[in-house]
């Protein structure tokens, strides 16, 4: 799930570098961790399953960014999840800065 919401930046077509250089460049020593997360397991996995991760965002908040999730096996949806993501520096939550706000409400229904 966690590669899942990497790669979900990157098909949204956002240089990742780039965007997170200038990130750098507006909150030095920034970091995103996972706040919360609700998972429920619908059905089980199996060796050598190919899966496939669904991420989508549902909330861009001042310091957190909400994410639901699914990890489904062809039409088969094994699990679904809630990620509460929030951004830190220095150990405190920061506002998110505006580059990657607007790139994470990019695909919101009442985006920028």
């Amino acid at each position: 799930m966690e590669r899942g919401r990497t790669n979900h930046l990157r098909l949204m077509g956002a240089s990742q570098h780039a965007l997170f250089e200038q990130a750098q460049a507006e909150t030095p020593g920034f970091a995103f961790v996972v706040r919360s997360m609700h998972l429920d397991f619908l059905k089980p996995a199996r060796m050598d399953d190919v899966l496939e991760i669904v991420t989508w965002p549902v909330a861009v908040k001042g310091a957190s960014i909400t994410l639901a999730q699914e990890v489904r096996r062809a039409d088969d949806v094994l699990a679904k999840a809630e990620v509460r993501v929030a951004f830190i520096c220095d150990g405190k939550a920061q506002p998110i800065p505006k580059s990657l706000r607007v790139l994470m409400k990019a695909d919101l229904p009442d985006g920028p």
